[in-house]
């Protein structure tokens, strides 16, 4: 075993110098050892750690378990293909085409049909004179509606000067039958003239043509007048008649119920 000293090597037991030759082979000597030295070391610090084969990995904690079947999850629902999409999408629009059949119920055939009528009637005449359809019309184009065409061309009330004209409730209900389709087209609330949205029947021009227009039929001798009261025979057939189909509704099973008018139903309340 050599020592380090200043200015030469000495031998342990003869605390001697050594010769120059033998002090520069004990130099590459111990240069060669810790040269292989650092080099194992190097090289046991970048070598991966291979777990043994039989060796299982340890089991994640449970809340890890769910974080990564969530996300798997999450994964698996963005990759899915487009019909797995597509499924609640078809079952969400057939839902809703029941329920639009079931809100028409709402009114009767006959009140549906009139209302389209009335639209119709209203659409081709703004397409004509406006150039529009009847869903942008505002206040003003329904009243020169009312005015132009619709007083002038129908009704069967004689006024005292023989002209014949639509009695104010025709009007009004006409002004009823207009709101409620555009109040279906999302036309809603009162009409707003700053911002020109809401419903155009919905507003003080057409309330004040109706009115306007029952004063101007009682100028002209035009007398409102009340319907014929029913007769007491007619009216027991009616209940009768009402009482036996309500028998007959309860005797239905729940999809035949369904397809029945809507005041049967209603008697049973």
């Amino acid at each position: 075993i050599t020592v380090a000293v200043p200015g030469a090597l000495l031998h342990q037991h003869s605390m001697q110098p050594l010769a120059p030759q033998q002090q520069q082979q004990q130099l590459l000597g111990r240069t060669h050892n810790s040269q292989q030295l650092l080099l194992q070391q190097l090289q046991q610090q970048h070598q991966p750690l291979q777990p043994p084969l039989q060796q299982q990995k340890p089991a994640l904690p449970l809340l890890a378990q769910q974080q990564r079947a969530s996300t798997d999850l999450s994964s698996w629902s963005s990759s899915s293909s487009t019909s797995v999409a597509w499924q609640p999408q078809q079952e969400y629009m057939a839902s809703l085409q029941r329920g639009h059949a079931i809100m028409a119920r709402n009114w009767q055939a006959a009140t549906n049909q009139q209302r389209d009528a009335q639209w119709e009637q209203l659409d081709s005449w703004s397409r004509q004179q406006l150039g529009k359809p009847a869903e942008q019309c505002t206040p003003n184009d329904l009243i020169v509606y009312l005015e132009s065409s619709f007083t002038r061309k129908r009704g069967r009330q004689a006024a005292a000067d023989g002209s014949q004209c639509p009695a104010p409730s025709t009007v009004s209900g006409a002004v009823s039958h207009l709101s409620t389709r555009f109040q279906q087209l999302g036309h809603r609330g009162p009409w707003d003239c700053g911002t020109g949205t809401g419903n155009p029947c919905d507003s003080m021009e057409l309330r004040t043509f109706k009115g306007g227009y029952a004063n101007s039929m009682q100028e002209l001798g035009y007398q409102p007048s009340s319907a014929k009261p029913i007769s007491g025979g007619k009216l027991q057939q009616l209940v009768t008649l009402l009482q036996e189909e309500a028998d007959a509704y309860q005797q239905l099973s729940p999809a035949q119920q369904q397809q029945q008018p809507w005041y049967v139903e209603a008697l049973l309340r």
